[in-house]
C-alpha cells in the first residue's frame, strides 16, 4: 500500500462506515505508511455533489477500479486502524493527487 492507493475499508462494528467495503483513497505520506498502525485516507463517494472546493472528482475506469464516476471526499478525511484496510483496487492519478493535495490545504487551512 502507498499513498495515492484506492483501497477498500469497512467495519460493520465501528459505526461510521456502511458494513459494505467503500472505497478510500490513501493520503498519508510512504514515509509512515509502513511502521505505523493506522492509515490517513479519504473516503470516495459515488453520490456526486459538485462542490470542487473539496470534492475532487475522480473517475471509473480500470485504474482506479472504480466501477462509477466518483468524488474524493476531502472533507471526509479520517485515520483508520490498519486492519480496517482491505484490498487495493486502483490508484488515482498524478493530477488527481495533485487536486487532493490543493483541496486538503484549503480543507486544513495549511
Amino acid at each position: 500500500m502507498k499513498r495515492g492507493d484506492i483501497v477498500t475499508i469497512a467495519d460493520a462494528n465501528a459505526g461510521d462506515f456502511a458494513s459494505k467495503p467503500r472505497p478510500a483513497l490513501v493520503v498519508q505520506t510512504d514515509a509512515f505508511l509502513r511502521d505505523h498502525d493506522s492509515v490517513t485516507v479519504c473516503l470516495i463517494t459515488s453520490q456526486l455533489a459538485g462542490l470542487g472546493m473539496f470534492r475532487i472528482p475522480i473517475a471509473a475506469n480500470p485504474d482506479t477500479g472504480l466501477f462509477k464516476p466518483s468524488e474524493v471526499s476531502v472533507d471526509k478525511v479520517q485515520s483508520v486502524w490498519r486492519h480496517r484496510i482491505g484490498r487495493r483496487v486502483g490508484a488515482a492519478s498524478n493530477e488527481t493527487m495533485f487536486a487532493v493535495d490543493q483541496a486538503l490545504r484549503r480543507w486544513l487551512e495549511l
